[in-house]
């Protein structure tokens, strides 16, 4: 039909008014699109199904990709593909309406064609199909149901038609044998039965077909395998694939004589009962000793079973759909039921109400005392649940503490009367294992159709309404739609108020006290949001927050109260109040991106200090842990104060507590508010502040308002407290005026200030000794404690990681003696050592090892009235100290031939510049004996002119970690006078600092005379001062390694002596490269360059040498140089030599800075480095041959960068200080383009 009509259309095509008058005056759910024009329109009706207006969907050809469920898009998509080729397609998919509504659709659309056959409009028919798809989802899960039932039936069923057996299930395929049911299926009954009893069987079947009604009858059959089955006939036929179909009931013969009937008596009642359910109703009927019997419409199953099978066949239902523990429906039934309340009150145009109900303190209970106690009290709180309504309404439990009722035929009043009288049930104390619980909840109500027509609005709404009972104090109930103080909030009208409150100035902050129990001062205040709202009145945060939270509008609303609390605790402190103020913050507002960012943002705008803030997080944070720990750590990192408000409600979690970065623990007031009146809450609030401080958190007590809670509270030592007992939440000009007020109070209504001071000093006392305790079990080392008892060391303390490493446990050792847990021989041993501490009453220290483990003890005896009453010991592992010194021990007779016989003399200074060690070579070079070279004994032989000279070179090595070279006249024992050449190096002890200076010199008395005469030599050639430089230069790393191998002979292994061997090999191959550079001169080869890039080729080839030294190289440009005429090699090697000074100058790290400019007919190239620098007297003769040759880096190398640069006509200057660097300029005659 549908067909047919789009299919008259195509004649119509052209007149579209025509067509869209048509459409909506016959209310038809349509859309079409014209080819011609390419122009879409949709009928109201079909709008309206989709939620959305005519012209939004007419502009927006793609709005249904908004609206239709992400799963069902790609049916759309083929969908329309289909009908773009000229196919008719009929599909159904799910949408989303804009006020969140999920319907299902069916649409049809097909494509017109004019008499030419061209396409001229695609058209659609859409229908709502919602109640049919539900209908069809529950028929399939009855259908599903059933089919379990007989499949799981402990009873044989047959199906047969015209004397053939179309199905039969699991237990009569057992009980003909055969394993599947294609072997049974399209068989007679003469294949199961035998002969004579198929033919009774078929008689009573004929009956039945004919539309007799015979009454059931048991029948005992046999069958071929020997079987005998009672078989239950009833006139019952059913259609099966459409066909007459008569059932089959059979059982096995059970043990007994007499098979039990379903008896007419029951049945009668029975009957009748069943009359008034609906028509699709499951129907169970049970004896105490019959079958259970399953009847609808189509079907009526008996059997006979043990009263084993009956309930375990009664319970494939009832878990599915009831609550284990209470015996209530759960939330399975919950959508089925709720929707067919919702289509009864539609066609009866009745109203009924949503009920969400939530136990305010479950969590604590169940954490509190146990999981069995929390199961006690849901059933307690299920008996009186049940006794606050009526027999016709519902009642589910929900989830884990949460309730929902369906209360039938209920407007506003019947709801409020309801919720006050669960409110009263729950009220009187419940008693749990002995313990007297008190308990409330918070209510939400819903109305249909007020707050919502599906069920899914209605749950959410009542859960909604809950989370505002919630936020009003608990043990209350709220409406969706509340109507407190004679108006009704409505949440549209809420919403759209919240946009404007801010820009109107509509808001305000209250700000409350925290006290200090132990001293009565305010420490900070709690700012709390008011709404002024223009039509009603004050508004507490309760009544709005939920709906910001809903709609988003807590985060502009929450960074506006950041702001202006933060802006006003700035403004206390400049009047001298140093106050922490607190906001509450909603775990929505933490879990944003931005969210640290944006309290960044007003720390620094408001100048507040962070430590001043402290956010109180409000709400569940179990439920995104990962992202809101994350978030935490980002807050405690800017240094805010974190703290849990309502602390044993929403949050009870010992595990996130420990893991996330917490402050302060806010105790809930309800827990404050029966203090003194029940026991069970004042443990509950006693263990929350000892848990508290076992975790090192501070306790904040609110809602106090009477001196018994306040007493209750100073007692237990809880840290703060907050309530109108100090003062209400008050405008900030206001809230001045309580600082002295609270005082008062706390003089006046508190303990007394000495009584309290004394329970603090006995906690911090207590806390101490807790520590004390934690800090010996986690020790690395091991801590002990023994006395003498009738002759006998009994020990009487022993902890820590060291023991545990030893295999033994604290338990073998304390209150034993040292022969229980040791060997004889080691427990004697060890026990000489206790005794001397005891009797001698001296520091006692000893080596011992256990199973492998060797550790230094150190005993301390401890005196009282002058005699020692117990001994404390400490021990440590030196298990790796051992192993080094036998490692140090084995390779010490390897270089001990080594150091005997070197000639280079070896000395190690502490840092006070005395000596601590000379080598055996000083005896044969100097002539004294080792023992007369110690202490101050050598300087006494240095040159009295060279003494000071001396000291100021060991000093300066020591105070700049750099090492150095001296020389020095020393006194020979036979009287000469010697010159002595000393290579000084610090060595770093474990701080870090200078603790030896190695002192590796040789004499150089004949060398020194050799090269005066040569210098004084006229015809001394510059061969033979390279050749005496050569050698010198070579000669001086070869006497630092040798005298480091004369330390390594000594035992004294150390990183630092290899890293130094290295760098001196290094320096000998070196020298040897330029020795050879500057012995083979070659002719300059001239060509244009471009010096930037010469410089990027010499930096990239020093990069990483320049990375190992920690040196960093800045190459600046400040303007265009030209290329010019020079030999590129020879120029690099000049660049390279420079650099590489200027690393080594800097054995610390630093910075080398390159610039290149022009400087008049010159480039002017500037190498700066902030090295250890040359002295003074020094510069004025670099460059000459082998003036230098006592000092690294002034040799070779720049010999030939100075002959370099004078070769191409340039010049090179040095400008230098000690321990500030140096700077190098080099000048190059730049040629302009036409000379070169």
């Amino acid at each position: 039909m549908e067909t047919n009509f789009i299919t008259n259309l195509a004649g119509m095509h052209k007149n579209h008014a025509f067509l869209q008058s048509m459409f909506e005056e016959l209310k038809l759910s349509i859309w079409y699109m014209s080819v011609e024009d390419a122009s879409f329109w949709i009928s109201s009706e079909a709008a309206r199904l989709y939620g959305y207006s005519q012209k939004g969907l007419e502009n927006n050809l793609l709005l249904w990709q908004e609206f239709v469920f992400s799963e069902d898009r790609p049916i759309v998509e083929r969908h329309r593909q289909q009908l773009l080729s000229s196919s008719p397609s009929t599909v159904e998919y799910r949408i989303i309406q804009s006020d969140g509504t999920v319907r299902w659709v069916q649409e049809t659309a097909n494509s017109l064609k004019d008499e030419h056959g061209k396409v001229v409009l695609y058209t659609g028919i859409v229908l709502d199909i919602t109640k049919q798809k539900k209908a069809d989802l529950q028929l399939a899960e009855w259908e599903e149901q059933y089919r379990q039932f007989i499949e799981l039936s402990s009873s044989s069923i047959f199906l047969c038609q015209a004397e053939t057996v179309v199905y039969a299930n699991n237990t009569a395929l057992q009980a003909v044998e055969v394993s599947h049911a294609k072997e049974l299926v399209g068989r007679p009954l003469e294949a199961i039965f035998l002969p004579q009893e198929a033919g009774v069987l078929r008689d009573q079947l004929d009956k039945v077909v004919k539309g007799e009604q015979p009454p059931a009858r048991n029948i005992k059959v046999r069958m071929h395998n020997g079987k005998t089955m009672y078989v239950e006939l009833r006139a019952v036929p059913a259609l099966f694939d459409g066909k007459l179909t008569v059932m089959v009931v059979g059982k096995e013969e059970p043990e007994g004589d007499q098979l039990p009937k379903f008896s007419a008596k029951a049945s009668s009642p029975l009957q009748s009962m069943e009359k008034g359910l609906p028509e699709t109703s499951d129907i169970f009927y049970y004896e105490e000793k019959d079958s259970p019997v399953c009847r609808n419409r189509e079907l009526l199953q008996s059997g006979i079973k043990s009263p084993a099978i009956v309930n375990a066949e009664k319970s494939i239902k009832y878990e599915d759909f009831y609550d284990y523990l209470t015996g209530l429906p759960n939330r399975s039934g919950l959508h089925v039921r709720l929707c067919d309340e919702i289509l009864r009150a539609s066609a009866l145009s009745k109203s009924f109400a949503v009920l969400l109900l939530n136990l305010d303190r479950f969590k604590v209970v169940n954490d509190t005392l146990d999981h069995t106690a929390g199961d006690l009290l849901l059933k307690e709180v299920t008996i009186r649940l049940k006794s606050s309504i009526y027999d016709n309404d519902m009642i589910f439990r929900q989830s884990g503490d949460e309730f929902l009722i369906v209360l039938r035929d209920a407007d506003r009043a019947v709801a409020s009367n309801v919720a006050k009288r669960i409110l009263d049930a729950l009220s009187a104390p419940f008693t749990i294992q002995n313990h007297r619980i008190l308990t409330s909840a918070s209510i939400g109500i819903s109305l249909f159709k007020e707050d919502g027509e599906t069920a899914e609005d209605l749950i959410k709404h009542a859960d909604s309404a809950m989370c505002q009972a919630k936020k009003a104090g608990k043990n209350t109930y709220k409406f969706y739609f509340s109507k407190d103080g004679g108006f009704k909030l409505n949440p549209l009208k809420m919403e759209i108020d919240l946009y404007k409150a801010i820009e109107r100035d509509e808001l305000s902050l209250h700000y409350q006290p925290k006290v200090n129990l132990k001293t009565g001062n305010i420490v900070g205040f709690e700012a709390l949001l008011r709404w002024k709202h223009p039509d009603w009145g004050l508004l507490p945060p309760a009544s709005f927050i939920p709906f910001a939270e809903e709609t988003g509008l807590i985060i502009p609303i929450g960074k506006w109260a950041l702001y202006h609390a933060c802006k006003q605790n700035k403004q206390w402190h400049q009047k001298g109040y140093l106050t922490v103020i607190a906001v509450n913050l909603s775990v929505r507002q933490l879990i944003q991106p931005d969210f640290a960012a944006t309290v960044a943002g007003v720390l620094q705008e408001t100048e507040l200090e962070p430590r001043y803030l402290e956010l109180e997080i409000i709400g569940s944070i179990s439920e995104d842990a990962d992202r809101i720990l994350s978030a935490l750590k980002q807050l405690k990192n800017l240094g805010v104060q974190i703290s849990m408000d309502d602390f044993g409600t929403e949050f009870s979690s010992l595990h996130y507590l420990k893991q996330f970065p917490v402050d302060t623990l806010k105790i809930d007031q309800s827990f404050i508010r029966e203090l003194r009146h029940n026991p069970d809450e004042e443990a509950i609030v006693k263990n929350i502040i000892l848990m508290a401080h076992n975790l090192k958190l501070n306790v904040i007590a609110e809602g106090i308002e009477t001196e018994e809670q306040l007493l209750f509270l100073q007692q237990h030592l809880c840290d703060e407290g907050q309530g109108y007992f100090f003062s209400p939440p008050l405008p900030a000009d206001e809230i001045e005026n309580t600082f002295s007020k609270v005082q008062q109070l706390m003089k006046k209504h508190g303990l007394p200030e000495d009584v309290n001071e004394r329970m603090w000093v006995r906690e911090l006392l207590d806390r101490a000794k807790q520590e004390m305790q934690e800090t010996i079990r986690l020790q690395q080392g091991m801590t002990f404690k023994f006395k003498k008892i009738h002759d006998q060391f009994i020990h009487t303390l022993c902890d820590g990681e060291l023991l545990y490493r030893m295999g033994l446990t604290p338990s073998q050792v304390v209150g034993k003696v040292l022969y229980d847990f040791m060997p004889p021989k080691a427990a004697a041993d060890k026990e000489k050592s206790y005794r001397r501490a005891w009797e001698e009453e001296e520091v006692v220290t000893y080596e011992s090892m256990i199973n492998g483990i060797d550790y230094l003890s150190v005993l301390c005896p401890v005196k009282k009235g002058g005699k020692v009453v117990e001994v404390i010991g400490s021990a440590v592992d030196i298990t790796d100290r051992k192993q080094v010194e036998e490692a140090l021990q084995e390779s010490e007779e390897k270089y001990r031939l080594i150091a005997d016989n070197m000639t280079d003399l070896i000395c190690l200074l502490d840092s006070s510049g005395h000596v601590v060690y000379t080598s055996p070579s000083h005896t044969t070079v100097l002539g004294y004996p080792q023992e007369e070279l110690g202490g101050d004994k050598t300087i006494a032989k240095i040159h009295p002119e060279d003494v000071e000279f001396f000291q100021q070179e060991v000093k300066q090595i020591i105070e700049t970690n750099h090492s150095s070279q001296v020389e020095f006249r020393f006194l020979h024992a036979d009287g000469r006078w010697l010159l002595i050449e000393c290579v000084g190096t610090p060595v770093l002890g474990e701080n870090g600092a200078v603790e030896h200076v190695v002192m590796v010199g040789r004499d150089i008395t004949e060398k020194r005379k050799a090269e005066e005469l040569l210098l004084k030599s006229e015809k001394l050639t510059v061969v033979g001062e390279l050749a005496a430089g050569v050698a010198h230069e070579i000669r001086n790393p070869l006497t630092s390694i040798k005298g480091f191998v004369q330390l390594l002979q000594q035992g004294m292994i150390k990183e630092e002596f290899f890293k130094v061997i290295m760098e001196e090999f290094d320096r000998v191959e070196c020298i040897i490269k330029e020795f050879l550079t500057l012995a083979k001169p070659q002719e300059i080869q001239l060509r244009k360059i471009n010096i930037n890039k010469v410089l990027e080729d010499v930096e990239t080839l020093l990069r990483s040498e320049a990375y190992l030294q920690n040196v960093q190289i800045l190459h600046e440009t400040k303007q265009f140089i030209p290329s010019f005429m020079c030999d590129p090699n020879q120029i690099k090697q000049v660049f390279i030599n420079l650099l590489k000074n200027s690393i080594e100058a800097m054995p610390d790290g630093g910075v080398v800075h390159i610039r290149s400019s022009i400087e008049g007919p010159n480039v002017l190239i500037t190498i700066v480095d902030n090295g250890m620098g040359i002295k003074e007297d020094r510069i004025q003769k670099l460059g000459e041959p082998f003036y230098s040759n006592k000092e690294k880096g002034t040799g070779l190398g720049l010999m030939l960068c100075f002959r370099i640069i004078r070769q191409h006509k340039g010049t090179i200057v040095f400008k230098s200080k000690e321990n500030e660097g140096t700077t190098v300029e080099v000048r190059l005659p730049l040629f302009d383009r036409a000379s070169s």
